[in-house]
C-alpha cells in the first residue's frame, strides 16, 4: 500500500526530487511515509539511463516510487509490473519488454524506467530506491526529441486507440508495482518467465558492453540473476550493462 503521495505542478525530474527528499528525510519520515509516490503534472528535465534525456509530453505520466527493496531482480520486476499495468488499463493489448525494462508497443517504445539507489548502505539486504517511470499516454515525443538511433516512440493512445488518464494508469500501476516487487522474494522464477514472454530481444542479434568492450551476439534470454545471456563467438556471455542495442538489417543499429 502506498503510504504517501506528493503531487508536483512542475519539477525538473521526479527522480531528482525524490533523491533530494531521501537525503533530508528523518528516520521517522522513512518509516511513516514509505512507500512514497511522487507525481509530476509537468516534468521539464526527465532523465533516462546512462545520462540520456527522457522527453515526456505534458499529458504523459512522469512519476517516481520511493521504496525500500532489495536490488536483486528489481529492474526486471519493475519492467514486468509496468507492462502488466498498461495491459490491465488499456487492454486487450500486448506490451513487450526490451531488457532491462523499457516497455514497447507495436515495436516502438511507450515507456521507460530509471532506477536509482540512495546511498550505499543496506539494511537487512535492502536499500532505498527511487524508481522513475515515464509513459507516453496520448502524445509522444517527436523524432527530433529522441536520441539519434533510438527506437521511435509511440503512445498508449496511438497503439490502442484508447485515451488513458494519468490517474487511471496510476491507480493500477502503483499498487501493482509493490505487489511485483514483493514477488521477487517468493516467486523469482515466475517473474523471469513473465519477462521472457515479453522479451523483444530474444533470438535477435544485439550489441552491448561487456567488460568495457563492445560485444555482439544472439540473445538467448535471461539468466537467473536477470542478466541478458548472449551467444557470441567466445561462447555464452552475460550482459549487465543496461545499454543494449538490436543489430538491424544491413548492419545498422
Amino acid at each position: 500500500m502506498i503510504s504517501s503521495i506528493v503531487r508536483l505542478p512542475t519539477v525538473d525530474s521526479t527522480n531528482s526530487w525524490s533523491l533530494g527528499w531521501l537525503r533530508k528525510a528523518t528516520e521517522t519520515q522513512l518509516q511513516q511515509e514509505l512507500p512514497k509516490l511522487v507525481v509530476a503534472e509537468q516534468q521539464t528535465a526527465g532523465r533516462g539511463r546512462h545520462g540520456k534525456s527522457w522527453f515526456a509530453a505534458e499529458d504523459g505520466l512522469a512519476c517516481t516510487l520511493i521504496v525500500q527493496a532489495t536490488i536483486e531482480l528489481l529492474s526486471i520486476a519493475v519492467g514486468v509490473a509496468l507492462a502488466e499495468a498498461i495491459e490491465m488499463v488499456a487492454g486487450p493489448t500486448s506490451v513487450q519488454l526490451k531488457w532491462p525494462n523499457d516497455a514497447w508497443m507495436n515495436e516502438r517504445k511507450v515507456a521507460g524506467v530509471l532506477i536509482e539507489r540512495h546511498g550505499e548502505g543496506a539494511i537487512r539486504g535492502e536499500s532505498y530506491f527511487a524508481i522513475g517511470i515515464g509513459c507516453n499516454l496520448r502524445q509522444h515525443p517527436t523524432l527530433d526529441q529522441v536520441e539519434a538511433g533510438a527506437v521511435p516512440p509511440t503512445s498508449v493512445a496511438e497503439a490502442t486507440g484508447k485515451l488513458i488518464s494519468k490517474d487511471q494508469i496510476l491507480d493500477t500501476l502503483a499498487p501493482h508495482l509493490l505487489e511485483v516487487i514483493e514477488e521477487v522474494r517468493n516467486q523469482p522464477q515466475d517473474l523471469l518467465q513473465r519477462f521472457e514472454s515479453r522479451n523483444v530481444l530474444r533470438g535477435k542479434t544485439v550489441v552491448c558492453r561487456i567488460g568495457g568492450r563492445s560485444v555482439q551476439g544472439r540473445c538467448e534470454g535471461l539468466q537467473g540473476d536477470g542478466s541478458l545471456l548472449l551467444r557470441t563467438n567466445e561462447g555464452l556471455l552475460a550482459c549487465n550493462s543496461g545499454d543494449v542495442r538490436q543489430l538491424r538489417r544491413h548492419g545498422s543499429i
